[in-house]
């Protein structure tokens, strides 16, 4: 009989011949066979009612079933409730939301239209949204950038910004709402800046800014702003925005190498033609530039 035959036979408990039992006993592993054999039966099973257990058992899982089923209601009634409310959020914001929202890309400028006839020049890379249905109800204009206001007479509303908010009535005005730049020019009327808790009254030829957390009060004698006739103006404002807003206008990227980016510049630049307008911008600061595709790299002059 083969070796493991033999094993099998005697776990199993089968009655060996006096053959396989001499050659069980012959066996390399026969000793460590009856050490397991020997410590095998001083494990006892627990005793075991089967008919008290089952019971228990039945009890149980009949008490699983309703925890499971309360539970299983409970969270599809929430699910329910929850697509139901989803369902009237799209539905209400689909049917009584009417924002309008006009955006404009780098070099672009647009005019539009409000609906009290009012008219907005939003300048390049900026952005305004407002309820258009709702005007008469909810006039609130968010501007994100700068735009040039012209309010028709008699006509009110209100713009924000991520700085203040400016309130209108019948009047001309530019807001430039950029990243730590806030300014408001109030060209005809009379305009409200609220900053900070606090209102500014600014009328005609005044201009309220904040750079930089810091505040100032200027005055100007430009009838509109230049911006919207494709020339950027500055005065004494920190080179890193003209650069930004040169960015914005012809859609480039600049690198300023070793030039103090905080030092004031009083000038301008035009829209129309790349060459001229970088020359406005670095013959005053005494920079010199190359132009690389849509890369444009400044540094002094050596």
């Amino acid at each position: 009989m083969k070796k493991k035959d033999l094993i099998r036979k005697w776990l199993d408990n089968d009655q060996l011949t006096s053959l396989e039992s001499e050659a069980f006993k012959n066996l390399d592993a026969y000793d460590s066979y009856i050490k397991i054999a020997q410590t095998a039966e001083n494990f006892k099973a627990p005793n075991y009612d089967l008919d008290s257990n089952l019971k228990e058992l039945t009890s149980k899982i009949s008490d699983r079933k309703t925890e499971h089923s309360s539970f299983f209601n409970r969270n599809m009634m929430m699910r329910v409730a929850a697509i139901l409310v989803l369902g009237f959020g799209i539905y209400f914001s689909f049917f009584y939301s009417s924002q309008t929202v006009i955006k404009t890309i780098a070099g672009q400028k647009t005019l539009i239209d409000l609906p009290d006839g009012s008219t907005v020049n939003i300048n390049a890379l900026s952005s305004i949204q407002y309820q258009k249905e709702e005007w008469q109800n909810n006039r609130l204009i968010v501007l994100e950038g700068e735009a040039y206001f012209d309010v028709a007479k008699g006509k009110k509303f209100d713009v924000q910004t991520d700085t203040g908010i400016i309130s209108v009535l019948g009047t001309e005005f530019n807001i430039k709402q950029r990243e730590n730049y806030f300014e408001v020019v109030c060209y005809e009327g009379l305009v409200s800046v609220l900053y900070k808790g606090n209102t500014t009254k600014l009328p005609a030829g005044n201009v309220f800014k904040v750079i930089q957390n810091r505040t100032l009060n200027e005055t100007t004698s430009l009838l509109k702003p230049k911006w919207i006739e494709n020339n950027s103006t500055f005065t004494s404002v920190p080179y890193k925005y003209i650069l930004k807003e040169f960015e914005r206008q012809y859609n480039v990227t600049i690198t300023a190498k070793n030039i103090d980016l905080n030092k004031l510049f009083t000038g301008n630049f035009v829209h129309s033609n790349i060459q001229t307008a970088i020359q406005s911008i670095t013959i005053p600061m005494r920079l010199d530039y190359t132009i690389n595709d849509n890369n444009i790299t400044l540094y002094y002059k050596e």
